[in-house]
């Protein structure tokens, strides 16, 4: 199912029991496909599926932080309900609908990690942890929001893939996506939203930066790419000033290519 048909299928239900029963198959349709047990650092470079509830994820080289469990499935439901199910208005394109998941996680999980001890007792309390420990407390890193993101991402019909890498060479998550019907590509940071200002207050929006392909290519094959703000000004900022953070981002060249090469002979 594409965003476009996702959209189409679901604006034709009448009742809260058809978007129910709707969301409920969806998800059961994106949660066949169990096929690994762990991803996140030192384990895959890239992935491109749905993560479901039965899924370790791994954030960081040392396995501290290991184990999130991606069972909160009446999330979807309750991000469709964020915005009252309109589609038109909320998921009418990608621009859209990207501020709208960046609005809901920072609903769900609050804002920016505020608190690594905090969060490290999550982790040492908790075997496996599950998201809902983490929902509203303010210290959700970028693993946990970048897994959130590509699962409503992928129930929503998105091309998307959360990318296990660095970001000015430290351990990070993020996400990268491909509009529907287009050939480019575009990274989206839920960790990093892009700061600006409208008459001396700081607003702020997703964190998207548009890759061609050649970047993108680039970045599997163990290159760099720079957080270019081209994209994130047309969209939002206009001619606003905003804060200027140099953003170098890398992926895990060895684990990267050997993901695509899996995902190639699945497709065969």
């Amino acid at each position: 199912m594409t965003f476009k048909e996702f959209k189409e299928e679901y604006k034709k239900l009448e009742s809260a029991e058809e978007r129910k029963n709707f969301i409920n198959n969806r998800i059961q349709a994106l949660i066949s496909d169990d096929s690994l047990e762990r991803i996140g650092k030192n384990l895959t470079g890239s992935y491109r599926g749905f993560i479901t509830p039965n899924m370790g994820v791994v954030s960081n080289a040392s396995g501290f932080f290991a184990d999130l469990k991606m069972d909160d499935l009446d999330v979807f439901e309750e991000f469709m309900n964020y915005f009252d199910n309109d589609i038109d208005e909320y998921l009418r394109g990608e621009p859209i609908t990207i501020q709208v998941i960046q609005s809901f996680i920072w609903y769900y999980f609050g804002y920016n990690d505020s608190g690594v001890l905090a969060r490290m007792d999550i982790y040492l309390s908790n075997k496996p942890v599950s998201v809902k420990d983490l929902k509203f407390k303010d210290i959700a890193a970028c693993s946990e929001r970048s897994a959130m993101v590509q699962n409503i991402l992928k129930f929503l019909g998105f091309d998307s893939e959360i990318v296990f890498g660095k970001l000015n060479g430290g351990s990070h998550a993020y996400i990268i996506f491909r509009p529907e019907g287009s050939d480019i590509h575009i990274l989206y940071d839920p960790m990093n939203p892009v700061e600006y200002f409208v008459n001396d207050k700081k607003v702020y929006r997703p964190g998207v930066s548009l890759m061609t392909e050649e970047q993108y290519i680039q970045l599997q094959n163990g290159g760099s790419y720079s957080f270019n703000y081209d994209l994130v000004k047309k969209l939002f900022i206009k001619n606003n000033k905003y804060t200027f953070d140099e953003k170098i981002y890398t992926s895990d060249e060895i684990k990267y290519k050997k993901d695509i090469e899996e995902t190639n002979e699945l497709k065969r």
